[in-house]
């Protein structure tokens, strides 16, 4: 939630700004990368340190793969809207599980699609399991937390185990899908579609 200052209480804040420099340096750095490399080709270590005038111990000090700094970019895109990269650098997830508590999921389901170029190659880096992993804090927060909804009286959808992570790549692959569509669905229409998925997940594996 934003506090009387208009600002999001993060972790970030709460730590040495030299890690916040350090890591919206590097994720600037891959963006420029990622532009400038067709996709698929691979992105080195060394290339982005080098790229943000930095040390490769450095980068390895804050990513221990490019695909775990591609995650954060990924999310910085996502959230430039709402919180600027060298405010919310340091703690990209937590940014955006307060975003989706507070937003919805909307903005984030738009997001992206003014510049399908880039998210695509940026997709083509490949990421661990720590982006599902975010992903997955982000859809719960939604399915049982965000006050953004305009049906106050929907049920919570608790989601667990392998429920949770059949639902969580199902709804990556929608939003996939609809980002890179020429005509996706409307987003209240790409809501109710999660919804429903979720839904049949979770009552699935209560099953």
């Amino acid at each position: 939630m934003r506090d009387g200052t208009g600002t999001v209480p993060l972790a970030s804040q709460r730590v040495d700004p030299r890690v916040t420099r350090t890591r919206a340096a590097l994720i600037r750095a891959l963006a420029a990368l990622v532009s400038e490399t067709p996709k698929g080709e691979t992105i080195s270590m060394s290339a982005v340190a080098q790229r943000a005038g930095l040390s490769r111990q450095a980068l390895h000090n804050h990513y221990s793969n490019v695909g775990d700094l591609a995650t954060d970019l990924w999310i910085s895109r996502l959230l430039e809207d709402w919180l600027p990269l060298d405010e919310a650098a340091a703690n990209l997830p937590q940014a955006l599980t307060e975003a989706v508590r507070e937003r919805g999921i909307e903005p984030l389901l738009a997001a992206g699609r003014a510049d399908r170029g880039f998210f695509d190659k940026l997709r083509a880096v490949p990421r661990g399991e720590r982006v599902a992993e975010v992903l997955a804090a982000a859809m719960t927060t939604w399915l049982s937390e965000s006050d953004h909804d305009p049906d106050h009286h929907r049920p919570e959808i608790a989601l667990t185990g392998d429920a949770r992570t059949f639902t969580i790549g199902g709804m990556i692959a929608l939003v996939s899908t609809w980002q890179m569509a020429d005509a996706p669905p409307s987003t209240a229409e790409q809501v109710a579609t999660l919804r429903t998925f979720a839904a049949a997940a979770a009552a699935a594996g209560a099953g």
